[in-house]
């Protein structure tokens, strides 16, 4: 059940990223809600309080990145639910993969349009889906 919330909240999330460049906080509200609601019924199998201490351990991590501009406070908030629901050694992989994956598209996109990299805007909600796509099978 967790790996298929993870994945409706990752495409939606991948949607609005790509349509405004922005993940809704209403999305990421009803996923958590719903994530810690299967914790505590005991129908996901998850311990809530695991989840809760990876997804503060990634917001401790990830803040100086948002406080620099790096990353905007919904990659950030992204990046903390992904934690809750993969946990926290798999959420290094997705992020590693993620990270190795938007880097190819970016450089393709930049030699297609033929602009510098610093000029490209790229989703991370989406990137983050990508990255996560190899480990559905292997993280729940």
């Amino acid at each position: 059940m967790r790996s298929y919330m993870f994945l409706v909240t990752l495409f939606i999330c991948a949607l609005t990223d790509i349509v405004t460049f922005r993940i809704k906080n209403l999305i990421l509200i009803i996923s958590a809600a719903g994530l810690l609601l299967c914790d505590l019924s005991g129908f996901s199998g998850g311990d809530t309080l695991t989840d809760l201490q990876a997804g503060l351990i990634i917001f401790l991590v990830l803040i100086p990145f948002y406080l620099s501009g790096l990353m905007s406070a919904g990659d950030i908030k992204l990046l903390m639910l992904s934690a809750m629901y993969a946990g926290l050694p798999s959420i290094c992989m997705i992020t590693a993969a993620s990270i190795i994956s938007s880097s190819a598209i970016v450089i393709c996109m930049s030699f297609y349009r033929k602009e510098p990299l610093t000029k490209i805007k790229f989703p991370f909600a989406f990137a983050l889906l990508l990255g996560a796509f190899p480990f559905w099978f292997s993280i729940f």
